[in-house]
């Protein structure tokens, strides 16, 4: 199982101090929601996401929030999910008021946010709240689009011979991305970037949440994402997969976890 960092995402970004974008001179402000697994396990990617969100003039908050109900929806467990839903909403609605954006880092989560919380919001809350979310690699895209400036963020490294150095990315999309339409922002920024960027077409990596963790299941996961092995398995590109149920499965197919799109990209601490 995933080992626990020793320091939260939300604790990390109390400590050092909150924004380093001051308000008055953002081009944006947004809330990076700290999903379970970011803002315990995966608190790497959070920082990554902090540092290109203020690379590129935004106002980061990253306020305490809980878990967006994925995990006992998943199960079945539709009260409890409901129940997510509402506390979520209650965190996020004054920061959604005051014009900020929501930027998300794992698919799941903001699939979460534009589809499935139909059924548990009142319909103004639920759009209000979908309307104002983004994938962290998609606001990327979005910002670069509307003039802000790459030079902040990190391109591939200089190098010699006909590919430079650092610059072969394979690239595993989440399926929840796929689904709700964002999984190609993150090859968009990274190929702008100047990264050349070879994506997998496999549909699923066959972790789909708890799923590959059950016993009865493991055999049948694995073999879902076979695909990517044979892909990724034998090549010299960094491969990078946004989604945590991604990350586990590819570490356990390739023998070494992908880092998110976003750590790729985002500038060193």
């Amino acid at each position: 199982l995933p080992d626990f960092a020793s320091q939260s995402l939300v604790d990390w970004f109390e400590a050092r101090g909150g924004a380093a974008v001051p308000s008055e001179e953002a081009s944006r402000e947004a809330v990076l929601y700290p999903d379970t697994a970011t803002n315990y396990v995966d608190v790497d990617r959070g920082k990554a996401a902090v540092r290109a969100l203020e690379a590129l003039d935004v106002h980061v908050r990253v306020p305490d929030l809980p878990g967006s109900g994925r995990p006992p929806l998943s199960q079945g467990m539709v009260e409890t999910a409901k129940a997510k839903a509402e506390d979520v909403y209650a965190g996020l609605a004054r920061h959604v008021d005051t014009g900020r954006d929501v930027v998300v880092i794992e698919p799941s989560d903001l699939g979460m946010f534009r589809r499935e919380y139909e059924k548990f919001l009142p319909e103004a809350s639920h759009e209000r709240l979908a309307d104002a979310s983004y994938d962290v690699m998609e606001y990327l895209f979005g910002l670069l689009e509307n003039g802000g400036d790459p030079a902040g963020l990190r391109a591939p490294a200089a190098g010699t011979g006909p590919v430079a150095s650092g610059t072969r990315v394979a690239y595993h999309p989440h399926c929840q991305a796929r689904t709700i339409g964002v999984g190609e922002h993150a090859t968009a920024v990274m190929e702008r970037l100047g990264y050349d960027v070879r994506t997998s077409d496999t549909e699923c990596c066959g972790m789909a949440g708890s799923f590959g963790y059950k016993h009865d299941y493991y055999e049948l996961s694995i073999d879902v994402g076979e695909p990517i092995r044979e892909q990724f398995g034998d090549t010299d590109r960094t491969v990078v997969a946004a989604g945590t149920s991604c990350t586990e499965q590819i570490d356990a197919l390739l023998g070494d976890a992908p880092m998110h799109p976003v750590q790729l990209v985002a500038p060193r601490e």
